[in-house]
């Protein structure tokens, strides 16, 4: 039997959703038993606000990059989210500011929010298993998706210098493969 995942990454205008911050890209792909398939979903959203220049050093996103695209409450856009998802388990690498900042935008637009039993997150895993294994998790920068990667010899090279939702979801999807393998041995 085949096990459907699917992993999400959003970059956003900011940290808080709940001060006014907004999702201005989201990149999802598919992984079949724990493998990446080609299948993915990637969306830019006009946020109705500037970009800091925090932001756009960290993303290289520009207002000019989002002005003509969709607000989040496209219904389209929606739609097509939602049913990318569909009913399987959403990975991401802290999974409550993903699942914050989408959770907030689909209240937004009135539309069902995804469950937190849904959600998998490499984050906790990996500070579960090195405190397991090593007795402690090391500092808060131990745990962060670069020094993952770089724990698990994953190469970081398709990043280049900028956070990008799908790069950061197949990086993601990479650590999860490598956390699954140390728990199940």
């Amino acid at each position: 039997m085949n096990v459907r995942h699917v992993v999400l990454d959003v970059e956003t205008t900011g940290f808080s959703p709940h001060k006014g911050d907004r999702i201005i890209e989201i990149g999802i792909i598919e992984l079949v038993n724990y493998q990446p398939t080609q299948n993915e979903f990637q969306q830019f959203f006009d946020p109705g606000q500037r970009l800091s220049s925090r932001i756009t050093q960290l993303t290289g996103i520009r207002d000019r990059d989002l002005a003509g695209k969709p607000k989040f409450g496209d219904p389209t856009v929606v739609r097509q989210l939602v049913d990318f998802i569909g009913r399987s388990d959403i990975v991401a690498h802290n999974a409550s500011f993903d699942r914050s900042f989408l959770n907030a935008e689909l209240a937004r637009v009135r539309a069902k929010e995804f469950a937190k039993k849904r959600w998998i997150d490499t984050l906790a895993l990996a500070r579960r298993e090195f405190e397991r294994k090593i007795g402690e998790a090391g500092g808060p920068d131990s745990l962060k998706l670069d020094a993952l990667c770089e724990h698990f010899r994953i190469s970081l090279k398709s990043r280049e210098k900028y956070h990008r939702a799908l790069v950061d979801c197949y990086l993601t999807a990479k650590v999860f493969a490598n956390l699954k393998h140390l728990i199940s041995a």
